[in-house]
């Protein structure tokens, strides 16, 4: 059984909302970081590459598509980082959403872990009238990856 409560509050350009997962802490993180599985979540993400993995960081390059009036294929490189126990950064390094921050904080609660994520988009002048597609997609894209993460760990430990 699955418990997926969300609480979503969407500025302008922030995008923050928790989510609360029936999975241990350190599963979740695990998975979390398990960057090039990211494209077996998702039909919007083509691939993840790791293209450096060193000091703690991890640099990947993420092929995005998005089908929306017309298809469209995004590519970015992006800057990983665990921050402390709790907490793993994630920027954009180049692409139409360069600059965009996303800080994903892991707490352990009484029915397993709650997922709190921050996120300040920046896009560029010609991504900026795509804004409100732009958000939502992010907004499900991490619902999506999230909600996948929690039947993995459900399936990874049904084959223990």
């Amino acid at each position: 059984m699955f418990i997926f409560s969300l609480s979503i509050l969407v500025s302008l350009s922030k995008l923050n909302f928790e989510i609360n997962l029936e999975t241990e802490k350190s599963v979740l993180e695990n998975i979390y970081t398990d960057y090039e599985y990211y494209s077996k979540y998702l039909e919007q993400i083509e691939s993840v590459e790791i293209i450096k993995n060193e000091n703690d960081e991890i640099i990947t390059k993420e092929v995005l598509v998005f089908s929306t009036y017309l298809k469209n294929k995004i590519t970015q490189t992006s800057i990983h980082k665990k921050i402390d126990e709790n907490i793993f950064f994630t920027e954009i390094l180049d692409g139409h959403a360069k600059g965009t921050t996303v800080e994903i904080k892991f707490f352990t609660i009484d029915s397993g872990t709650k997922i709190i994520v921050d996120a300040e988009l920046k896009l560029s002048l010609k991504a900026k009238i795509f804004y409100p597609i732009i958000k939502k997609a992010y907004k499900h894209f991490f619902q999506g990856v999230f909600y996948k993460m929690q039947t993995r760990a459900a399936e990874v430990k049904i084959g223990n």
